[in-house]
């Protein structure tokens, strides 16, 4: 096996939103291995970006759909009921008005894995041309993809390995629905059973893939801790963004905005908490974001919405606040997993505060880092809230150094990375570390 093995990896996202990605590519590189990602995008073009030694493809894989696009029949549904398309490049939004129209025609729609030729159309000559001794595919979508992507290579007498990497459990997605969690289901257990490995996030999520999988061996865990080596001071501070002295009561919640995620109990929370602040790091042009504005006006001098920062910086930038927030509803993915802001929030010496979902209440209760409330109670968010203010130095001292080594990628990147040298029966040779920072997007080419 060469010194400097490959190893590709495939995720239909934009990448650079996806901190697990980022990290796997950019510790893989650092460690010797020649790392391509290959992403998604929605525009008629492909570009290229990097982090460290890692190289970023983003292709054509996501089909848009212009108004102009869609067949006149399906503007509109029975009955006379506009058909009104609100997102017109969101297939997920288009695959449900679909659904429903097909419902009112008694029509049966064919369940198939959305853009599955396209893609695999589209990634094969690049996936043959870099000749990869490993496959990652990140997530239930990508699965099918890389899986086809394999089977090409080895056809092609380019063999190469398999790794899926269940970011989430598949019958736990509230999205999909119940023909397409079976058709994914189906997919999942073909290809775990060719995969050389199988990553997870958690021993709760072991628990459910060893019987969803129809698996003998538990996955292995690489949960998504967060950097630490890599991160750097922020350019920006938290409370300077926001006008919010020093000694002001903060509470911070960072990263995807959405009703499941409970923020509207912290923020209902706020009539019963005066003078504390509430601080959400998140896009504010998100839809569930400006609703959460706009449904507490009352509140505007003390909710705060302010702009992602680079992930290298969001740990720097979160420790200004006093209490991290992590209150979520239960759902079932949400018992199994520790999720990332949960180690963002630790690196950043931040109490915690966290719904009663399984897996990570159970860990700050083992901690003693943060006080644990029900789930959209609001009175025993102000209750845990209070205990957290009253003496957050007592939960701060849980951050001991063994503790947050324990919660760092860096050991999860050795977990990583000794699976796949495993794998590829190779021994490559390190590299003086590159910083943890996404280069800008080179166009490359017109499709």
């Amino acid at each position: 096996m060469t010194s400097t093995p490959k190893t590709l990896h495939v995720v239909l996202n934009g990448v650079t939103e996806d901190s697990r990605v980022l990290k796997c590519a950019w510790s893989l590189g650092n460690a010797g291995w020649d790392v391509l990602v290959i992403g998604a995008t929605a525009q008629n073009y492909s570009d290229e970006l990097s982090i460290g030694y890692a190289r970023i493809l983003r292709l054509p894989l996501k089909i848009v759909i212009t108004k102009s696009q869609i067949p006149r029949g399906l503007r509109f549904l029975m009955r006379g009921e506009t058909l009104e398309w609100l997102v017109l490049g969101s297939l997920r939004r288009l695959r449900k008005y679909r659904r429903k129209l097909f419902e009112k025609l008694k029509v049966k729609e064919e369940v198939v894995v959305p853009n599955l030729n396209r893609s695999v159309k589209v990634i094969t000559p690049v996936a043959l041309e870099f000749a990869p001794d490993v496959v990652h595919a990140h997530d239930y979508t990508a699965l099918p993809i890389a899986g086809a992507i394999v089977e090409k290579l080895r056809s092609a007498g380019k063999p190469a390995a398999l790794v899926y990497d269940a970011h989430e459990y598949v019958p736990g997605v509230a999205h999909l629905t119940k023909p397409m969690a079976a058709l994914y289901t189906k997919i999942e257990r073909q290809y775990s059973k060719k995969a050389a490995a199988v990553l997870s996030v958690s021993d709760p999520m072991n628990d459910l893939l060893l019987e969803q999988l129809q698996i003998q061996t538990r996955p292995t865990i690489v949960a998504n801790d967060p950097l630490v080596d890599g991160q750097e001071p922020s350019a920006r501070n938290l409370r300077a963004d926001i006008g919010v002295a020093a000694d002001v009561p903060l509470m911070v919640y960072s990263g995807a905005v959405a009703p499941q995620r409970g923020i509207q109990t912290a923020l209902a929370a706020l009539h019963d908490l005066p003078g504390v602040h509430l601080a959400l790091i998140a896009n504010p042009k998100n839809k569930s974001v400006q609703d959460l504005v706009a449904s507490a006006p009352d509140l505007s001098d003390r909710f705060h919405v302010v702009p992602y920062v680079p992930n290298s910086e969001l740990v720097s930038y979160l420790s200004t606040a006093d209490i991290g927030l992590i209150p979520i509803l239960h759902r079932l993915n949400h018992e199994i997993s520790l999720i990332t802001k949960f180690g963002e929030y630790m690196q950043a010496h931040l109490p915690i505060i966290v719904s009663d979902v399984k897996t990570m209440s159970a860990e700050v209760i083992r901690l003693g880092n943060g006080e644990v409330f029900i789930a959209e109670d609001v009175s025993d968010f102000v209750r845990a809230a209070k205990l957290v203010l009253a003496d957050p130095a007592k939960y701060r001292a849980a951050y001991t150094d063994e503790v947050l080594s324990e919660r760092s990628w860096e050991r999860q990147a050795e977990i990583l990375l000794a699976t796949y040298n495993a794998i590829a029966k190779a021994t490559p040779i390190a590299r003086t570390h590159m910083p943890f920072v996404v280069t800008e997007p080179v166009v490359l080419e017109s499709q």
